[in-house]
């Protein structure tokens, strides 16, 4: 089943990028060997999914290949060579002893850069072949996932093929190396008999390069591979979460209890919140590709789907303000909410695109109205405190913040998120510690000289 999501959510997660080396979830990941695995990685990031069973047999590979200190040897130049020569217009050469020896006839008399290119990727393909063959005979003597075992399997089959065996046992130290009885034979037999079978082989490859960048990923960062849970009750339960944009991010926990469909954040400024709710955001898209997620652990329900809105711009083609956008965002994600659905819906600043007054009064009917639907989780976020004095259906939600600590008129973060409400009030003294109004005032006195002139 296709988890669903949209271009607003994979914005606000940032999970990739149009920028020349802009930072995104998709260049975390990207510590591949090949291009060919960089290529798998994105497919695999963009393809989130609502099944049980795939996602617990994607984990299942990734965690072989964590538990298994041992690796296929990569090299991105042999791939290179590889890929070129497989998309050469050349027509393949053809197999049988004569053409062989006029092919090879015609490039001593004048240098044939196609014959070179053929040559160059047959000999790279071995090279490849007898790296496979060797890490197919040392992960059989582990207990492999059935997936991984079925797909080697199919590489054994070529690999043990009676025109490579000879080959495979005595390879050539060089390209220079083989025949030209070999050049022919085998670039028909890769190009044509075994084009398919030797496609999928690299399409093999480049998915246990990913699956071990992913396992070297949670050695080295910190991530770890989530629990699923097919339960009625909808589980969401984080230990020491955080965003892996941060070079030294604060760990929080967080577990939504049963009782609650709606959990409501409160803090100042730059206290956190954004940032919390992009985290979540981003363990429930992760967990549901099957990758390890930025925690000491996550369990979570399998969703249907997530939607967040973090980064909401107005929509100038259409002749939107900001709040109107604000307001069809919330309907359209409405709509979408039917009594079996699972969603986790994010609102971050929930209509701050209007006045104070009109801010609150729909807001609260908003929550309060969220507040009663069960299964799907809500995460809402905002500055107007007042909201949860008389909000209904407290029962059913989560009230959590962050908070601040004033240290000589400056407020200091810790980032931690806690329990209840925050009514901490420093917009105004963040303003006064910029000193505008010290510049505005400046700016006026300078222009009373200039007209006093």
């Amino acid at each position: 089943m296709i988890f669903d999501t949209d271009k607003q959510t994979i914005g606000d997660l940032e999970l990739f990028t149009d920028k020349k080396n802009g930072n995104s979830i998709y260049s975390i990941f990207n510590k591949t060997a090949t291009v060919g695995g960089q290529d798998t990685l994105y497919e695999m990031l963009n393809n989130p999914v609502s099944d049980l069973d795939f996602l617990q047999k994607r984990k299942e590979q990734i965690n072989f290949f964590f538990l298994h200190d041992f690796h296929l040897k990569l090299h991105k130049r042999q791939f290179d060579y590889i890929e070129y020569y497989l998309k050469t217009r050349r027509s393949p050469l053809r197999d049988n002893i004569i053409d062989a020896r006029f092919d090879a006839l015609s490039n001593k008399i004048s240098l044939n850069s196609d014959y070179y290119t053929i040559t160059e990727g047959i000999f790279h393909i071995v090279q490849l072949l007898i790296d496979l063959d060797t890490f197919i005979e040392e992960a059989k003597m582990l207990m492999m996932p059935v997936i991984l075992e079925q797909e080697l399997e199919k590489i054994k089959k070529i690999t043990s093929s009676k025109k490579l065996t000879g080959l495979l046992n005595k390879p050539p130290k060089q390209a220079r190396d083989l025949s030209y009885w070999q050049i022919n034979k085998l670039d028909q037999f890769f190009r044509v008999t075994e084009k398919n079978a030797f496609r999928d082989l690299l399409t093999t490859v480049y998915k246990i390069d990913v699956l071990r960048t992913l396992s070297q990923i949670m050695k080295n960062e910190g991530f770890s591979l989530p629990e699923y849970y097919n339960e009625t009750q909808t589980v969401f339960d984080v230990v020491d979460g955080f965003h892996p944009f941060l070079a030294s991010p604060v760990k929080n926990s967080f577990s939504f209890n049963q009782e609650s469909t709606l959990c409501f954040v409160t803090g100042p400024n730059m206290s956190g919140k954004s940032t919390f709710l992009k985290t979540v955001g981003l363990m429930i898209y992760l967990s549901h590709v099957g990758f390890p997620v930025p925690a000491k652990s996550l369990k979570t329900s399998i969703l249907d789907g997530l939607f967040t809105t973090i980064n909401l711009t107005d929509n100038m083609n259409l002749g939107y303000s900001h709040f109107y956008s604000e307001v069809k965002r919330v309907k359209d994600l409405v709509l979408k909410i039917k009594p079996d659905s699972r969603f986790l819906i994010i609102f971050d600043e929930l209509f701050r695109g209007t006045n104070v007054k009109d801010a609150y009064d729909a807001s609260l009917m908003i929550i309060s109205a969220l507040a009663k639907i069960r299964n799907n989780i809500f995460f809402i976020s905002t500055h107007i405190l007042e909201i949860a004095e008389t909000i209904d259906n407290k029962d059913t939600i989560m009230f959590r913040c962050f908070g601040s600590e004033l240290i000589n008129q400056q407020p200091i973060y810790d980032f931690k998120l806690k329990e209840g409400i925050s009514e901490e009030r420093i917009g105004l003294l963040i303003i006064k510690n910029e000193s505008i109004l010290q510049i505005l005032d400046e700016i006026v006195r300078n222009q009373e000289k200039k007209q006093s002139i």
